[in-house]
Formats: C-alpha cells, sequence, structure tokens
C-alpha cells in the first residue's frame, strides 16, 4: 500500500515538473485600443526559458493593418516592437514565432506567440467630430443644370491634371547628379556624427534630426545605386531597394524611416536612447551595405 502511494505521489511529481518545463510565450500590450496614427507598443516574453538559451526570433515583413515604427532587442528572451496603424478596426498582431531549444531534450523547437488584438479608432472628440445627419432636402427640377455643369467642370479639371501629370514624368530626372567630393558612405557618417551630437529631449527636435537621418539614408542609396531615391516615399524606396540588399538590411532600413514618419506625421515622440540606438543601428547597416553593393549594381 505505501509503495502504491510512493509510486502516485512520483507519477504526479513528475507531471508538475514536466509542466514546469514547458516554454511559455506571453504578448503584452501598453495599450487595447488607439487612436488612428497613434504608437502602441507590443512585448512578446518568453516564460520557464534558460537566461542563456540560445533564442531565434521570426517576425513577419509587415503585419497586415499595421506599420512598424521601432524594435528594442536589447533583451535576449524579450522583444519590444512599437507600431502603428492607420486603419480603423478591430486588428490582430499574429504570426510572430521564435525558435528555441527544448528544456527537455535540448532540441530545437518552434513556438508560436498568441495573437494579440489591438482595437484602431478616429478621434472624434473636439472639432473632430462627425456632423450630424441632416435632413433630405427636395431639389429644385428647374436647377439641375447646375449640376451637370459642376460634374463637366470637375471632369476637365480632372483631365487638365492628368496632363500635368503627365508633363512632370516627363520632366523627372531619372539620373543622380554627383554634389561632393566625398563618398557615399563618408557623407553618410559625417551626418550621423553631427546627430549623435544633436538634442533629442523634444518631439520638434526628433522630427527635424530624424527627417536628417531619414534623408542621408536615401541619399546614400540614391548615389550608390545611382535612383532618384530622396524623392520616394518609404513605401516606394522598400519596392525599389528589395532587388539589391538583404532582407535584414531592408528591414532595418524600413524601421528607421517609419520612425521618421511616425515623428513627424503621427507626432510621435521617442525616448532619446531609442533614437541614438537607431543611428547606431543605420551606421552598421549602411557599412554592412557597402560591401554588399557591388560598383556597377
Amino acid at each position: 500500500m505505501i509503495r502504491r502511494e510512493f509510486l502516485i505521489i512520483v507519477y504526479f511529481l513528475m507531471m508538475g515538473l514536466s509542466v514546469i518545463a514547458q516554454v511559455t510565450p506571453v504578448v503584452t500590450a501598453s495599450k487595447e485600443k488607439i487612436f488612428i496614427g497613434e504608437p502602441v507598443k507590443l512585448r512578446f516574453e518568453l516564460k520557464a526559458i534558460s537566461r542563456n538559451a540560445e533564442v531565434h526570433w521570426k517576425f513577419p515583413d509587415s503585419i497586415p493593418h499595421f506599420e512598424y515604427v521601432a524594435f528594442d532587442t536589447t533583451d535576449l528572451l524579450k522583444r519590444e516592437i512599437t507600431v502603428t496603424s492607420f486603419d480603423s478596426g478591430l486588428w490582430a498582431v499574429e504570426n510572430v514565432t521564435a525558435v528555441i531549444p527544448s528544456n527537455v531534450n535540448g532540441k530545437e523547437q518552434l513556438v508560436t506567440f498568441p495573437l494579440k488584438e489591438i482595437l484602431i479608432e478616429y478621434d472624434t472628440t473636439g472639432n473632430q467630430l462627425l456632423n450630424d445627419v441632416k435632413p433630405i432636402i427636395d431639389v429644385n427640377a428647374g436647377e439641375a443644370w447646375i449640376g451637370y455643369a459642376v460634374a463637366a467642370a470637375a471632369v476637365l479639371a480632372l483631365i487638365w491634371l492628368m496632363i500635368l501629370f503627365r508633363r512632370w514624368k516627363k520632366k523627372k530626372i531619372s539620373t543622380v547628379i554627383e554634389e561632393s567630393a566625398n563618398t557615399p558612405l563618408e557623407d553618410f557618417l559625417i551626418t550621423t556624427k553631427r546627430l549623435k551630437g544633436e538634442e533629442w529631449e523634444t518631439q520638434l527636435i526628433q522630427k527635424k534630426n530624424l527627417s536628417d537621418l531619414s534623408l542621408a539614408v536615401k541619399r546614400y542609396y540614391e548615389r550608390k545605386l545611382q535612383q532618384p531615391f530622396t524623392s520616394l516615399t518609404t513605401d516606394e524606396l522598400a519596392m525599389q531597394l528589395k532587388p539589391y540588399v538583404l532582407n535584414e538590411t531592408l528591414i532595418n532600413i524600413i524601421q528607421t524611416l517609419r520612425l521618421g514618419d511616425a515623428v513627424k506625421f503621427a507626432k510621435f515622440a521617442a525616448p532619446k536612447d531609442e533614437c541614438l540606438q537607431t543611428i547606431e543601428r543605420m551606421e552598421t547597416t549602411i557599412k554592412q551595405s557597402e560591401k554588399e553593393l557591388k560598383p556597377d549594381a
């Protein structure tokens, strides 16, 4: 009888140890609901895992309905990302995984983090309140010609704009003019050295400095690849650069430009340390590109 009770105790003890040994992926968010253009931080953390474990994080290149703003990779067992959205609705951040060694046998295993839903809403406070719905008003049939005239004017204006756009496209400069005696890398490092000595405390200063950093990144690849990148948006630049650089390099570039866009257009204020880390990361990325890109790329 005593032996049977001893075996039962050992069995439940082993079951408890097995449960404890399971690595647990946890996701938390700084907010469950944000307004359009507002940043939100999400933390992905691995629980019940050795501090010395070799972890390979896998984030998707893009998250539907969200845009990356920043990454915090200072902790091996944690990743904190800052995202924003310009698409109202209830959307999920998902498909984040990590390859880790098993606590039981040491073999690699893939763990998937649970999805995290964030509600994106319009800011309908203050002057942005929606107008009340107006009652239906009968229109005098004799005044129908006014509507036709307005429609005709709109069509003519659209045609004129299309003509102007075609002319502008024809005049667009397709070559890059070398305007510096320094190499593209030298000019970029001159800019980053200056930015490291600038102040970063206020949102307005961050807006100017990150705009300078974004321009320096675009200018480097513009001169390096002889393509007019400085006039492109972040999304357009991502499409144009994709054939020339590695995926990790492209992600670092787009993250930096997204941070600049968030500070410039969404009035996001980033911590000073994060801004300086962004500069350091871009210096490493550009130096890597200097090795990757061939002179005739």
